[in-house]
């Protein structure tokens, strides 16, 4: 609580993200992306409950590892690209709610794409959203006067050339400009009243944080190196003297079940196995998860239509190929589509242990 008022911390977290696929679940620094707010919230002591907001069945489960509640799914018609926080935040509250059977005062939405963000930064926008009775407190960062909406331009039908602004055309030095800032995306504090009764993010009476140091909302695959290099100055940083530490090992083995062909073994015509050559990339990834502790159970349709016996053909490809299992098993059913709840691929597995992308690192020095 805060001065008596209770706080809910909504993390949403939907699985369509179009930019970078299950965006949420991807490794930064050797942890899947939603663990970082997961290990936030756990700094943040007045808060009085802490939920993701998912419609994913396994970022529900990574967000469980990561310390925070899922008592709740969300449902399709609040999941798509185009609805908004306000809609969001508002079936959390009620939902969190209707679970518990407690009232909250203030909502805080911490998006998991903002990792840099520190517990200082949520602190900070509670405490001035409950002392100054503001209806939202945003956290922002100061915008180069390079990009200043006086200073933009933009091209007509024609590709005639004009100010974004036309105040922009007496603008002569930088002095003249008055400071703007930006949403960074590391935190919101809003109250349910704003919620409910203006159904706005901001309401009537809103203020910020200004936010001086780097903060970057993730939205491709470069950000996250960003702030990878951002993560790892800060570490080295740190009075300790300690120094990145790197991928970190699983939470708890798991028991991943890999099928062969189109996943390690390349696809062959006339489903002739023994011409399949290996797929290097998943092998490394799969020995990846093997070397973590996760228990490889290999599962495979091979003979499966024809009643051929390929078992000594696919063991001698695995052990020749390198690749490292507990179990192999035949007799899964031939099938056009296969359809389960816990499907995912093999850097989507890596994410959910927490083990950086061994093909993505052979990539990155190759470069």
């Amino acid at each position: 609580m805060k001065d008596g008022l209770r706080v809910l911390v909504v993390v949403p977290a939907r699985g369509g993200s179009k930019g970078i696929p299950l965006k949420n679940l991807q490794p930064v620094a050797g942890r899947p992306l939603i663990a970082w707010t997961g290990e936030l919230v756990g700094e943040l002591s007045w808060i009085d409950r802490a939920v993701v907001s998912t419609d994913h069945l396994l970022i529900r489960d990574a967000a469980l590892q990561a310390g925070l509640e899922a008592p709740f799914m969300r449902p399709p018609e609040l999941s798509g690209d185009r609805i908004g926080d306000v809609d969001v935040l508002t079936h959390a509250l009620r939902a969190t709610e209707a679970d518990d059977g407690r009232h909250y005062d203030i909502v805080v939405m911490l998006q998991p794409t903002s990792p840099l963000r520190r517990a200082t930064h949520v602190t900070e926008c509670v405490e001035k959203l409950v002392a100054n009775n503001l209806d939202s407190v945003w956290t922002v960062s100061p915008t180069d006067l390079k990009a200043h909406p006086l200073k933009q331009l933009v091209l007509g039908p024609s590709g005639e050339l004009d100010y974004f602004d036309p105040g922009g055309a007496g603008i002569i030095a930088r002095q003249q400009l008055q400071p703007v800032y930006h949403r960074n995306g590391a935190a919101y504090a809003v109250t349910r009243q704003c919620l409910e009764e203006t159904g706005s993010l901001m309401g009537r009476r809103s203020s910020a944080v200004v936010i001086d140091e780097p903060m970057i909302s993730i939205d491709t695959e470069e950000d996250i190196a960003r702030i990878e290099a951002l993560m790892e100055h800060r570490a080295g940083a740190t009075a300790s003297g300690k120094t990145f530490s790197g991928p970190s090992s699983p939470d708890r083995p798991r028991r991943v079940v890999v099928d062969i062909d189109g996943v390690l073994a390349e696809a062959v015509a006339d489903l002739d196995y023994a011409r399949a050559g290996p797929i290097p990339d998943n092998v490394a990834r799969v020995n990846a998860l093997y070397k973590a502790g996760c228990r490889i159970i290999l599962f495979t349709a091979r003979g499966s239509g024809t009643g051929r016996d390929w078992s000594d053909v696919t063991r001698e490809q695995m052990e020749s190929w390198g690749l490292r299992y507990h179990e192999l098993h035949f007799g899964k059913p031939a099938a056009d589509y296969y359809i389960d709840d816990r499907l995912v691929t093999l850097p989507q597995a890596l994410a959910l242990c927490g083990i950086e992308d061994p093909a993505c690192v052979t990539d990155n020095h190759s470069r």
